[in-house]
């Protein structure tokens, strides 16, 4: 995260303002008339203000810089220091002199006596200079007051969060970022998707599985696409030991949400699924893969999967009980189930409930696998509000899927958001 340029500081600085210092006693006496909480000069300072403004004015305004430094050094009263500050900012930006800019500031806000409406870029101008100079737990404390104070100019926000990455402080960084956003999301403005993916990478990049996965999952819940729900799905599956099953629902949960977007993708779940005779399942996914161009006629996929699944699919159906109570002797749990899986693979999601249903009223049932299919199936029917009664029911190591289907049910039921609120303005662009 860069800091600002010294020329985009000195534009800065001029639309933020600083005071015309005067020191003639007349000029002063034309300023009575302002508000009582104008800055006043005293009359020991007042000559070396003069100096100071008369070297400024010369040719070589750098015959200054000692007066405006000595200046500075003196033990004076606010209103003093801040004039001294105010000219250190003023020639400092004559000279290209960040570092006697960095002290006007600074003397400026110390004082006491800058205007408030200074006060917000002021803090950030001095946040800015610590940054650049690498001084971070400075630049945190500047950027902080100006946040604070309600400046979000210049980039702020993510200079703010990078301080802590900085000083190797990650876990702070990121609640840094969610003060932010939650922030940013509650004005008018949503925050705009490259800060979530700056957080995401900052989460990545701290090698804390938990951490990653929190802010994937947070960036396909706040701007959901196949990108960010692959993302998403990626760092659950770093962070658990799932098994083929497991693994087979995590592929659903990657098509209901456009997450599979390469040929590796869409092989691994016809292979998944071949492995389990899951014959519909097969056809269905790479029969997707072609519409969406990503598996080309030519692919192995075709001759290797799809065509054997295809020979399979009548017979295969013409062999599945119609409902549970056909299953020949008393079934176990995992046969209902599997069951089941054959049937949301046809599609025939009513069927595909029941016998997950069946499932679950079978001794020593796996009530979280059986909960996950039922919650599948009804999400693939459309039946949002059933699906996330049963994802409610799930725990343990498929929890974390069960709570990415329930943020996806949330980004269906949510009303669009009006054109405007959605195009987010990227201010590092």
């Amino acid at each position: 995260m860069r800091f600002l340029s010294h020329f985009s500081m000195a534009v800065a600085l001029a639309t933020a303002g600083t005071l015309a210092v005067t020191a003639m006693p007349q000029e002063a006496q034309a300023q009575k008339k302002k508000k009582e909480a104008e800055v006043k000069i005293s009359k020991e300072v007042r000559p070396k203000v003069a100096e100071i403004q008369a070297a400024m004015a010369t040719e070589t305004p750098a015959t200054a810089k000692p007066l405006v430094e000595a200046l500075l050094a003196e033990t004076v009263s606010a209103d003093d220091r801040y004039i001294a500050g105010q000219l250190a900012i003023q020639l400092g930006g004559t000279l290209k002199d960040t570092a006697l800019q960095e002290q006007g500031i600074i003397a400026s806000l110390e004082s006491g006596r800058a205007a408030p409406e200074q006060l917000p870029a002021f803090n950030f101008f001095a946040g800015n200079f610590a940054y650049g100079a690498e001084r971070w737990a400075d630049a945190a404390k500047w950027f902080q007051a100006a946040y604070d104070l309600g400046y979000r100019d210049n980039n702020i926000e993510p200079l703010l969060a990078e301080t802590y990455f900085k000083r190797n402080m990650p876990a702070e960084g990121l609640a840094k970022w969610d003060e932010i956003l939650n922030n940013a999301n509650a004005s008018s403005t949503k925050a705009p998707e490259s800060w979530y993916r700056m957080a995401r990478d900052r989460a990545l990049a701290s090698k804390d599985k938990n951490l990653y996965a929190t802010w994937a999952t947070k960036w396909a819940a706040a701007y959901p696409s196949g990108d960010s729900w692959g993302d998403a799905v990626a760092a659950t599956r770093w962070t658990s030991q799932a098994d083929t099953v497991q693994n087979l629902e995590v592929l659903r949960f990657m098509k209901a949400t456009d997450s599979l977007t390469t040929t590796r993708d869409y092989k691994e779940f016809a292979e998944e699924a071949q492995r389990k005779n899951l014959f519909g399942e097969v056809v269905a996914v790479l029969e997707e893969g072609q519409r969406k161009g990503v598996i080309a006629s030519s692919s192995p996929l075709i001759a290797e999967l799809l065509t054997p699944a295809k020979r399979e699919v009548s017979t295969d159906k013409a062999s599945l009980p119609a409902q549970p109570s056909a299953v020949r002797g008393s079934g176990s749990s995992s046969v209902m189930m599997n069951f089941a899986d054959v049937w949301l693979g046809y599609k025939d999601f009513g069927n595909a409930v029941a016998f997950y249903e069946a499932g679950l009223a079978k001794p020593d049932a796996d009530m979280n696998r059986g909960y996950m299919g039922i919650g599948t199936a009804h999400a693939y029917a459309g039946d949002l509000t059933a699906a996330q009664q049963a994802f409610d029911k799930v725990s343990g190591t498929r929890a974390p899927l069960a709570a990415m289907w329930k943020t996806w049910i949330e980004q269906q039921n949510a009303p669009a958001a009006p054109a405007q609120a959605a195009a987010a303005v990227d201010p590092a662009s």
